[in-house]
């Protein structure tokens, strides 16, 4: 290119580059100016209106972007041109623009560079810049830059200057438009009040809530004016505040459940914005309640959720496991303001404790932000393991009066682990377990005890029971049952009692044999009153009921004598050892009381009582004679009664004397020996005035035994023992005199001297007693025999008249002498009929079946023969046969009878002591080895009398062993010629007889030597060995019995059978269902309303 050209180009570049910079310093100038006007239009608005936020954040993006395309426009552009960042306008553009300011350039300026560009294609370059030279050359003249001309800016600036001055007045008056303004543009997020005539004042200190908690917000108002409501605007709602004094108000938010955005308002003014925070909570969400009571209880563990108010047993382990949110720690506080921390186990909080009492519990947790707070409140109801119950109800043993039975009922919570039976002597507590159910809560036990077991004799027993339960938390509780005592009475009492007793048995005894009499002529009355056509229906009716009253009185009265006698009995035997030939006569007697009122009786009253409804005057008067008979009958059988039980009594009373004579000898003689060894004199004295006074009431109860055998129609024989007994008490006072004076030798001698004077009376009170009783079984013996022989007579004749009746008529002569032969069998049968009852006296093995028979012996012989008067042969036949069957039968019972005494006589002789041990040989034997032992310490004593020259007493004792010897002589003699004995033990027997003959000889020469003492050890022997061939011989039978220790060795059977005599208490097993507390306190308050 040309140099011209060149030229060109660097002044159309210089244009270029002015072009630009005005365009950036208009584009300047009219940025700043838009933008002030914006600014203050802006300002201007927010200071007035306090545009709210959004507004105000519209405003502030909207004023930023648009200043920024602003800028970017009219500087930005221009200015990336300029510095060709952009591409600049090209050549052929700022021609353009030249061309518009020059008008005189027209296109040459544009034909130049349009040349150049065709130059360098089509046309030669010489012609080309020629022309471009020549176009370039006319434009020299212009000055490009002045198409710029940075003049016209004036007018912007003016604009623009106007703007800062009216912008910079507006400052200087209230430069609060700018700073307040753009300072809330600015800060468009926060909210800007409007300052109304007052002002708002948050009251609250912290505007910090946890969740779920109420929260209340106040605000008090200052200013000039103050406004009558106030409302909350919370989350774009409106919520009027409660005014609570003159420009003071609050708004209570019941629940804070998420953050809350809220300002005050008058819905004029509004307040700025408050934020309430919701700071963690913590809380429980569930708990769980594990519950392990005690072992001992058998209950099981239980688990409760989200269940605080429980109900335990004393000594249960509770544990409670926690769960809850923002919780840092959690704590338990008792009652006793005891402090349990929980310890945490991952998420939850676990507490454990045992409990004895009941109390009332809060958990209190907190975390890092807030204080420890209450969050849960309940109650634990321990109920106490309450002590064991018992409850005992006792029955005296009607047989045995010290024994008593007992039935008890235990209750516990959970069981028990002792239950005993205790009894208290002199302060000495003694006790014997009772077996029981452990795991049983409530049952029943049986227990029966019998203080004669004890062995004592006198004094009070004090006895109860105690249960313990299974408590093992506080170390077993025991109950104790009421209290009983037990008195054993003393010798006296025993014999005060039985007197009196037997005293009133005889007194009833009495009494209804004279309403049995009573009620005969009562009967005979009524026969004659029926008679008498003169006496009234109405009088015969009251005399039928009055004899059927007393019927019914002498029925009941007898009832209650057989209850006396029985428990009369009863009670004796319980404290005195009897003998077992006394307590057989005591069956025997119970016995023949039981058989009293016999069937036929009873069926006659009971038939007499249905004709007296019908009123059949005649066939009154027929049962009336069959009545009068019977109750004939029945007071025999009172007074052979009352006879048998005063014979038994007297026979008790000598029993029990001799018991006590042996055992005082037995005393006398080991006091005797404690003084010779040891010297205790003081002991001694003591025991010796007790046995005299024991010796004062044996004397008494034998003078009681004389005094009652003087009442007997047929008395005993026996001396009264008195010169014995002054004898006796003599040497006690001897023997406390010489203990006095300490005299060794003659104390002991003393005693030993009374205890063989005692030794002796006792047993020549023995001897007595069975002689009494052999003589009276020989004579009873005797008139068996006599009675019988005399029964075969009477059913002979009999038979005979029944005979001499076949085929007669009436007019046969035969008539008259069988008539004469029936009346005398009729007058025959009323002396065995006495023979008979004089019997039944004394002998109980004549019992009611012999009476009843006799009685219809004695009606039926009374009916044939009025009726063989009459000429009623037929019927008299029937009589007569009735008669036959009465008679035979009567010799059936009655031989019985004898063979059974015969066999008592043959066996054991009267007073000997039933044997007690199976194996020990037969009674007889036993009683006459009991007589050879006491023979032999007797001789042994005559000899030592002999050397100590007491002669008087030596006469006294010779005479009672010559005495003695011929008793044992008979009974010897007896059992050989009556017992069924072998030939083994004949043979010893016979040697002993032998024996005892010599030794008797020997007495009655008074030769007593080492001889006689030997020749009475071997009597002893030869009776040993006839036992042992005896028992060789004989095949013994056990006997099985059921006694009153068989039936009563389980109470329950005892209280089964006594249900009208025991205690008995409704009772009703719930354990097989267990009740809670509430429900088993109720059950037994309906059992306690039941035993009501």
């Amino acid at each position: 290119m040309t140099e011209n050209f060149n030229i060109l180009v660097n002044k159309l570049n210089a244009f270029k580059l002015r072009y630009y910079s005005y365009q950036i310093l208009k584009g300047l100038l009219l940025v700043l100016f838009i933008l002030l006007i914006l600014y203050v239009v802006f300002s201007i608005i927010e200071y007035n209106v306090y545009l709210p936020v959004e507004y105000r954040k519209i405003l502030f993006y909207g004023y930023t972007i648009f200043g920024g395309l602003l800028i970017v426009q009219f500087v930005g552009i221009p200015l990336l041109k300029l510095l060709h960042i952009l591409k600049p306008i090209d050549t052929k553009s700022a021609s353009v623009l030249i061309q518009d300011n020059f008008a005189e350039i027209k296109d040459k300026l544009l034909n130049v560079i349009e040349l150049a560009s065709i130059s360098d294609k089509q046309y030669s370059n010489e012609i080309v810049l020629a022309s471009i030279d020549q176009k370039i050359n006319e434009l020299k003249i212009f000055d490009f830059n002045d198409a710029v001309q940075f003049k016209k800016l004036r007018f912007i600036l003016l604009y623009f200057g106007v703007s800062i001055i009216v912008t910079a007045g507006i400052f200087l008056a209230n430069r609060n438009i700018f700073t307040e303004s753009t300072n809330r543009i600015i800060h468009y997020n926060t909210q800007y009040v409007k300052p109304a005539p007052y002002t708002f004042h948050l009251s609250n200190t912290s505007l910090q809530a946890k969740k779920g908690d109420a929260f209340t917000i106040a605000v008090n108002c200052k200013g000039d004016e103050l406004p009558q409501l106030i409302y909350i605007n919370i989350e774009g709602n409106n919520y009027l505040m409660k005014n609570i004094a003159a420009g003071s108000f609050e708004f209570e938010m019941a629940s804070v459940i998420n953050p809350v955005t809220f300002y005050f308002t008058d819905l004029k003014y509004s307040s700025e914005r408050y934020n309430l925070q919701l700071l963690p909570k913590p809380g429980i969400t569930s708990f769980n309640v594990q519950i392990t009571p005690p072992s001992y209880t058998s209950l099981q563990n239980q688990s409760f959720d989200n269940i605080g108010d429980i109900q335990i047993p004393s000594g249960t382990n509770v544990e409670w496991n926690f769960s809850g949110i923002d919780v840092d720690s959690l704590y338990m506080v008792f009652n006793d303001s005891l402090k349990v921390a929980g310890s945490r186990q991952n998420n939850s909080f676990v507490i454990e404790s045992k409990f004895y009492k009941s109390t009332n519990y809060s958990v209190l947790i907190k975390n890092k932000i807030t204080e420890a707070e209450l969050a849960l409140t309940y109650s634990i109801d321990v109920i106490p393991d309450l002590f064991p119950e018992i409850d005992v109800a006792q029955v005296k043993d009607s047989f045995q009066v010290t024994r008593f039975f007992f039935k008890g009922i235990i209750g516990d919570d959970y069981g028990f682990t002792d239950l005993k039976f205790h009894y208290n002597i002199e302060n000495t507590d003694s006790a014997f377990s009772i077996p029981f159910v452990r795991s049983l809560n409530d049952q029943e036990f049986y227990y029966s005890f019998d203080f004669s077991t004890l062995g004592e004799k006198s004094g009070i027993v004090s006895y109860y029971f105690s249960v313990t339960d299974n408590d093992v938390v506080n170390n077993y509780k025991t109950t104790t049952s009421s209290s009983f005592t037990f008195q054993y009475p003393n010798t006296e009492e025993i014999a005060k009692t039985e007197k009196e007793q037997f005293q009133k048995l005889e007194d009833m005894l009495k009494q209804s044999k004279e309403m049995a009499g009573e009620i005969k002529d009562d009967l005979e009355n009524l026969r004659l009153k029926n008679m008498d056509t003169n006496t009234s229906d109405w009088e015969k009716s009251q005399m039928v009921n009055d004899i059927i009253s007393k019927q019914n009185r002498l029925e009941q009265m007898y009832d209650q004598i057989k209850e006396n006698n029985e428990n009369l009995n009863n009670y004796l035997n319980s404290f005195n050892k009897q003998s077992d030939e006394i307590i057989e006569k005591q069956k025997q007697i119970e016995e023949l009381l039981e058989e009293v009122f016999t069937d036929e009786l009873k069926e006659l009253m009971e038939e007499f009582n249905k004709l007296a409804e019908e009123f059949d005057s005649k066939k009154l008067n027929q049962l009336s004679q069959q009545m009068d008979l019977s109750f004939e009958d029945l007071q025999k059988q009172m007074d052979r009664n009352l006879e048998m039980l005063r014979k038994m009594k007297i026979e008790e009373k000598l029993q029990r004397v001799i018991e006590d004579v042996n055992q005082m000898a037995g005393e006398e003689r080991q006091l005797s020996d404690d003084v010779l060894e040891e010297k205790n004199y003081e002991r001694a004295f003591e025991e010796v005035t007790k046995h005299q006074q024991e010796f004062n009431q044996i004397e008494k109860e034998v003078k009681d035994a004389l005094d009652l055998n003087n009442e007997l129609t047929e008395p005993l024989n026996f001396d009264d023992f008195s010169e014995e007994f002054e004898d006796i008490k003599q040497g006690f006072d001897e023997n406390k005199n010489e203990l006095n004076k300490r005299n060794r030798k003659k104390s002991g001698e003393g005693l030993k001297n009374t205890s063989d004077k005692l030794q002796n009376m006792a047993f020549g009170m023995q001897q007595m007693l069975d002689q009494n009783t052999m003589q009276q079984n020989m004579e009873n013996i005797e008139n068996l025999k006599q009675i019988l022989s005399n029964l075969i007579v009477l059913s002979f004749s009999q038979e005979e008249v029944f005979d001499g009746l076949s085929g007669i008529d009436a007019s046969d002569p035969r008539l008259v002498e069988l008539n004469q032969g029936q009346k005398r069998i009729f007058d025959q049968s009323k002396i065995v009929r006495d023979s008979l009852y004089a019997l039944a006296m004394r002998t109980p093995q004549i019992n009611s079946m012999v009476n009843n028979e006799l009685l219809s012996m004695e009606l039926n012989l009374e009916k044939s023969t009025s009726q063989m008067e009459e000429g009623l042969f037929p019927n008299a036949k029937v009589n007569q046969l009735f008669v036959i069957t009465s008679v035979n039968n009567l010799a059936l019972m009655l031989n019985e009878a004898l063979e059974n005494l015969e066999e008592q006589m043959a066996n054991a002789m009267p007073g000997d002591q039933q044997n007690e041990n199976p194996g020990q040989g037969k009674p007889g034997m036993n009683m006459l080895k009991n007589a050879s032992e006491n023979l032999k310490q007797q001789l042994e004593r005559m000899i030592e009398q002999m050397k100590n020259g007491n002669k008087g007493q030596m006469s006294q004792q010779l005479g009672e062993s010559l005495m003695q010897h011929e008793m044992m002589q008979q009974m010897l003699r007896e059992l050989m010629n009556n017992g069924n004995v072998g030939s083994g033990a004949k043979d010893q027997l016979q040697q002993i007889d032998q024996l005892l003959e010599q030794n008797r000889k020997e007495l009655m020469n008074k030769n007593i030597n080492a001889q006689t003492i030997a020749r009475q050890n071997l009597i002893t022997t030869r009776l040993l060995e006839a036992e042992k061939a005896e028992l060789e011989r004989e095949y013994e039978d056990k006997r099985e019995s059921e006694t009153a220790d068989d039936f009563f060795s389980n109470p329950v059977k005892f209280f089964e059978y006594k249900e009208n005599e025991n205690y008995s208490i409704e009772y009703l097993y719930k354990n097989s269902h267990k009740l809670n507390n509430f429900y088993n306190s109720k059950y037994k308050q309906y059992l306690n309303n039941i035993d009501k």
